[in-house]
């Protein structure tokens, strides 16, 4: 919407106005507490003296827009995690991986060999490149996990569940996978190493 000369004129006017009434009632409570105002201070500011305000700023009182507020809660919940994620190549602790599990389920390029994680749930976890090897996962749920890269290599997975996970160009070797429940649905046989038998 596009406003003529003389309305914009009118809306900084008007602004102006306001702000001066402002001011004026904020000076009046001051003298009301005893406070010493100059009598020049007291008096408005005509309105053709104020300096309009920029064209397109929004008001003090402007609503912030829902899609706005969802991206600085985004951001936020980002910062939290600031200090939770380890440095490139760095193993994170057990109580970092507990961290980001609460607030967000990527973990993709961590660092999580040999680390003991029997029985935790990593399902619909992004753990494309992650290094998961010499892990202990025993009855771990990766199900329907993003574990595309991932070196599972060494890794104990017995009786985990990869149902429904993404594996594709996946490192399992030597990877122990008795009893546990294949990406198909299948039970892996005992002595599947490597691969679901």
């Amino acid at each position: 919407m596009q406003m003529n000369s003389l309305s914009l004129h009118a809306v900084h006017a008007c602004r102006a106005v306001l702000c001066a009434a402002v001011v004026a009632a904020a000076l009046s409570v001051h003298a009301a507490d005893g406070d010493a105002v100059a009598p020049a201070q007291a008096q408005p500011a005509a309105a053709s003296e104020a300096a309009p305000p920029p064209a397109e700023q929004p008001s003090v009182g402007a609503a912030i827009p829902s899609n706005r507020k969802k991206a600085l809660k985004r951001s936020r919940k980002g910062n939290k995690n600031k200090g939770v994620m380890a440095a490139p190549g760095e193993k994170l602790t057990l109580e970092q991986l507990r961290q980001l599990l609460k607030t967000s389920r990527d973990l993709s390029g961590q660092n999580l060999s040999g680390m003991k994680l029997v029985g935790m749930n990593l399902s619909k976890c992004n753990l494309r490149g992650a290094d998961l090897s010499g892990a202990d996962l025993e009855r771990a749920d990766l199900g329907e996990s993003d574990l595309e890269r991932a070196n599972l290599a060494g890794a104990n997975l017995l009786m985990a569940s990869l149902r429904l996970s993404g594996i594709v160009g996946a490192s399992l070797d030597n990877a122990r996978l008795d009893g546990a429940i294949w990406i198909d649905g299948r039970v892996c046989a005992n002595g599947s190493t490597g691969s679901c038998r």
